[in-house]
């Protein structure tokens, strides 16, 4: 008997939907593929609503607490119970803003230093502990301990160089993904450069030529290395700011998944942040997957206008409220931001967001502050 029946009533029997059955009832179990040392299981990668499962591969769960039930009677009568596990993960999220629920935090802004005109960055390269969200604790891989790693920030025509020390048990290089650079320093193992191994160092450095949302992650076993947190965003203005769109305030959003579940900037819900404008300013936002999943990204109440993709315009720019992220890239979006309160924003692949215990992994929220609504007035409630 597989675990979607019961010996009891069949299929439809009422059980716990545990991680593996609201996975399989998502319709994101899939065969596992061997990729590189270890097993990832299929991402269906033809399907957008495929993903990886827990167990046979490995592959942990997707920031999926035990919920509820599976059978439409059963929910029905547990509604209240359904409903309380729906209000205690608002009610943590909103906690985890005023007192972390989880500890780390990744993708801050790095500073570099200036030697002789180039901006400098040392990056090492981690075995980490990460705890994704509340009580999940895995064994990712970050840069300067951290997922994902720090934000490096330069202007169209800087001279860059970047340090990279490996302390991994395995090898491991940085490809900049999207950047314009030389040959030699795209970052790929055996095509034009040999693997950093454990212990050992690499120099990175070009000049700046395109400008835009830019990524750099690993391209060495990168379906592991990647997806267990060696990640971050290379963020580079143009030469001329007037070329950009004006906005008021930016976030960079980067999605993940696979090996340390639906995460947000390295974090699944309850534990991702949220973002906060205010009435009548113009939030840009980046949007970055480096997951091997698509995730379309979902905002309540109001439209994205989409500026760019992968660093260049998008001409004519153009409306949604559903903007997609395939893997690999990056796409800048601006929000009139007009409408107070909280706004629900989460993956619309529902299996990535929502099941009967309350939202998880890709979620949180677009928080539009003025005078008769402050985040803070609410977390005082808390």
């Amino acid at each position: 008997m597989t675990d979607e029946s019961n010996s009891a009533g069949g299929p439809f029997a009422t059980a716990p939907l545990s991680r593996r059955r609201f996975l399989r009832r998502a319709g994101v179990v899939g065969a596992a593929i061997p990729v590189a040392s270890g097993l990832v299981a299929a991402a269906c990668y033809n399907d957008p609503t495929g993903g990886p499962a827990k167990p046979t591969t490995g592959v942990p769960g997707q920031n999926v607490q035990p919920g509820a039930t599976t059978a439409p009677t059963a929910a029905a009568s547990n509604w209240q119970k359904v409903d309380e596990e729906h209000k205690a993960g608002i009610v943590n999220f909103l906690k985890n803003v005023k007192s972390p629920l989880t500890k780390g935090k990744g993708h801050q802004e790095l500073a570099p230093r200036i030697e002789n005109g180039v901006k400098v960055w040392d990056l090492t390269v981690d075995e980490v502990e990460w705890e994704v969200a509340p009580g999940q604790v895995e064994k990712a891989r970050g840069y300067n301990n951290a997922v994902p790693g720090p934000i490096l920030r330069a202007t169209e025509g800087d001279r860059v160089r970047i340090n990279v020390k490996n302390n991994l048990t395995e090898s491991t290089a940085v490809h900049w993904h999207g950047i314009l650079v030389p040959n030699a320093m795209d970052g790929v193992p055996y095509i034009t450069q040999d693997p950093i191994e454990p212990g050992k160092s690499f120099t990175y450095e070009f000049t700046l030529r395109n400008a835009g949302s830019h990524m750099y992650h690993s391209h060495h076993n990168s379906a592991d290395q990647v997806n267990r947190g060696l990640l971050g965003a290379f963020l580079i203005a143009p030469k001329d700011p007037a070329s950009y769109p004006k906005y008021d305030r930016e976030v960079t959003l980067i999605l993940n998944d696979s090996l340390l579940g639906f995460t947000i900037n390295g974090k699944g819900f309850p534990a991702t942040d949220p973002i906060v404008a205010k009435k009548g300013e113009k939030l840009l936002v980046r949007w970055m997957n480096e997951g091997m999943m698509y995730h379309p990204m979902h905002l309540h109440g109001m439209a994205m206008k989409v500026i760019q993709r992968d660093g260049y315009p998008v001409e004519p720019p153009y409306l949604c409220d559903n903007i997609d992220v395939p893997p690999g890239s990056r796409m800048d979006c601006i929000i009139d931001c007009q409408d107070p309160g909280l706004w629900a924003f989460h993956c619309h692949i529902l299996s990535h967001a929502e099941y009967e215990g309350g939202f998880f992994g890709l979620v949180t929220v677009l928080a539009i502050e003025d005078e008769t609504f402050k985040v803070a007035d609410l977390l005082a409630k808390v």
